[in-house]
């Protein structure tokens, strides 16, 4: 009997450390592949002609694929430094790779991976992304599928929640062309608990049609987009108490600012009514108006928002073409309310060490990370 409890509690003892050990093999299979992924996306960056950025590239992505599809992969914390971007959902429910690739003649495509939970079989799954900007004419509306993605880099995953439902929202950059670049707000989501994801969604309130949302501007200039806590200039309405007791002012001022009311007065007593100049009246019309009128206070706010720099032609008559496009000086915001985006004009992006209605310095403004040089 001794013997088999020995046994048993042997037995027990080796299936708890089963997880750890295959773990810690996983972790050596895992850095092996980031260590050779590394040198490949080196390649990929920094190769002198396009055929051999394009075939580094084209390994990186099948190496990144086999090893993404390693069981435990998604507990591997990867590090290609500004390399490849890669962003986790906070409830880890899925992870994007993406990364640019510029050819010789200045011009940028984008790769990427998500690596999504299946809630049918609780794996996850690979979905490889295909950059089909170039063909995507209406780009603000169309809900895009893996296979016909709107490349780019994704710098900052946003996780919001209303009523039980999660959603998330991505910021990100493309270099495009020698003469343009690009930031997108994109919304993201799996469709059914299914692993496959979609781009673009119907959560920007009052702007019809309204998919994902891009700022396409000169190549040399510096637009800001974020998700932060800053603030928002608000003007709210307070209504006017009106006042309930009686007051001789009002009561002299409402009879002889109605002259029929005095003439009614006035009959039958012998006397004449007393006339009230037009002056007279305005100004107690005036003073009704501005009791019940309702008043309006402004605040800062400071509030979590994707803000950003409105983007317009430097010249006139120059619309639609975005190598003249530059920061306009207005800052824009979203604010998720209610389970969507909406948008303000009354950003005011500062830095977070100044307090509020106070003089303070703008955010700074900072170069793509993922910017091929």
């Amino acid at each position: 009997m001794e013997k088999m409890n020995r046994f048993i509690i042997t037995l027990c003892l080796v299936l708890v450390a089963m997880p750890s050990v295959t773990w810690c093999q996983d972790k050596e299979q895992m850095q092996q592949y980031q260590s050779d992924l590394v040198l490949l996306f080196d390649q990929a960056f920094g190769a002198p002609t396009d055929n051999e950025r394009y075939h580094a590239n084209e390994s990186a992505m099948q190496m990144l694929a086999e090893a993404l599809a390693t069981e435990n992969s998604f507990r591997w914390q990867w590090d290609f430094g500004n390399r490849v971007s890669v962003l986790t959902a906070p409830d880890k429910k899925f992870r994007i790779f993406t990364w640019p690739i510029v050819n010789d003649a200045g011009e940028y495509e984008c790769f990427g991976f998500v690596q999504a939970l299946n809630e049918r079989t609780k794996e996850y799954d690979v979905t490889q992304l295909s950059d089909r900007s170039v063909d995507i004419v209406n780009r603000q509306e169309e809900v895009l599928g893996p296979d016909r993605w709107y490349g780019a880099v994704y710098q900052e995953l946003i996780l919001t929640t209303h009523e039980g439902r999660t959603f998330y929202t991505l910021l990100g950059w493309s270099g495009v062309d020698r003469l343009t670049q690009r930031k997108v707000i994109e919304p993201i989501c799996f469709k059914s608990g299914g692993s496959t994801p979609q781009f673009g969604q119907n959560v920007f309130r009052r702007e019809q049609n309204v998919r994902r949302v891009v700022l396409e501007y000169k190549a040399d200039a510096m637009v800001n987009l974020s998700y932060e806590e800053q603030y928002l200039h608000l003007t709210e309405r307070v209504r006017s108490r009106r006042s309930q007791g009686f007051s001789f002012s009002s009561f002299f001022s409402s009879l002889f600012s109605n002259p029929s009311r005095s003439r009614r007065r006035g009959r039958g007593r012998g006397r004449a009514s007393r006339p009230v100049s037009t002056a007279a009246r305005t100004s107690a019309a005036v003073q009704r108006n501005n009791r019940n009128r309702p008043t309006y206070k402004t605040t800062d706010k400071k509030m979590k928002m994707i803000i950003f720099d409105q983007v317009s032609p430097q010249v006139p008559g120059m619309e639609g073409l975005y190598q003249y496009y530059v920061p306009s000086g207005v800052e824009m915001a979203y604010v998720f309310s209610e389970g969507k985006w909406e948008l303000h004009d009354t950003a005011q992006g500062r830095d977070t060490n100044k307090k509020l209605n106070k003089e303070f310095e703008p955010i700074e403004k900072q170069a793509p990370a993922y910017q091929v040089k």
